[in-house]
């Protein structure tokens, strides 16, 4: 059974503990769904299957999700600003044994000052934004929007073809990957940035987090599929 729709089953207008096939083994209940859904190892990629496509469980545990992804996200933003800092640090006693030197630095003196510029620099050009905390609620619910199928390609509605002539093609927009292919606007006006600023300073923030959070949704996913077909058998 496909995930989604598994999970979909369990809201409330679909929940039916009597399903079966008319005969012979009787069909996944809700309750072997629920129970698989519950196999799946607690953390980010349980939260954001239950967010993605069971979201009146997720209402009930938004903590658990929040928490998850603060998990998730905060440890890179810790080691990036000990990153800056150490080679600051490193670029500051190298000006240091410069001036030691007073009018007499050495080649060798001259050249790590300028390695720790460069390093400086950066440093400095790949740590995210400051104010990456007080965008990571809506930089989440963007990624899981997307994660829910909202990237799709508008010109084939994700389908990676369209009919030219009454002939099938693969569709030039997205080249046949069924995704939106510049998604990097509907990204920023989700996230609340401008657009013209979010290619320099905050795509590779979105980026990261969603690649993070999808590959621990697909991982959950499989869990919850073996269990599903085990169930099943």
């Amino acid at each position: 059974m496909n995930p989604r729709e598994a999970m979909a089953r369990l809201g409330p207008s679909t929940v039916k503990f009597d399903i079966g096939r008319g005969g012979g083994k009787p069909d996944l209940t809700n309750q072997d769904i629920a129970a698989a859904l519950g196999m799946v190892p607690a953390g980010l990629g349980r939260e954001l299957l239950e967010a993605c496509w069971w979201p009146d469980g997720a209402a009930l545990r938004q903590g658990a999700l929040r928490d998850a992804i603060l998990s998730l996200v905060m440890p890179e933003l810790a080691r990036q600003a000990r990153k800056l800092t150490e080679v600051h640090l490193d670029l500051q006693l190298a000006e240091a044994a410069v001036s030691f030197a007073g009018r007499s630095p050495t080649t060798n003196q001259r050249n790590e000052v300028a390695r720790c510029r460069s390093e400086l620099a950066m440093a400095r050009a790949t740590t995210w934004p400051k104010n990456t905390a007080d965008h990571l609620p809506a930089i989440a619910r963007a990624a899981i929007v997307e994660l829910s199928g909202g990237n799709k390609c508008m010109a084939c509605g994700g389908r990676q073809y369209s009919m030219e002539e009454a002939k099938v093609t693969m569709c030039k927009e997205c080249r046949g990957t069924g995704l939106e292919p510049n998604p990097d606007r509907r990204r920023a006006l989700a996230i609340g940035c401008d657009p013209s600023d979010y290619p320099r300073r905050w795509r590779v923030v979105y980026e990261w987090i969603l690649v993070k959070m999808s590959d621990a949704m697909a991982g959950a996913e499989r869990q919850f599929v073996v269990t599903l077909s085990r169930d099943a058998a």
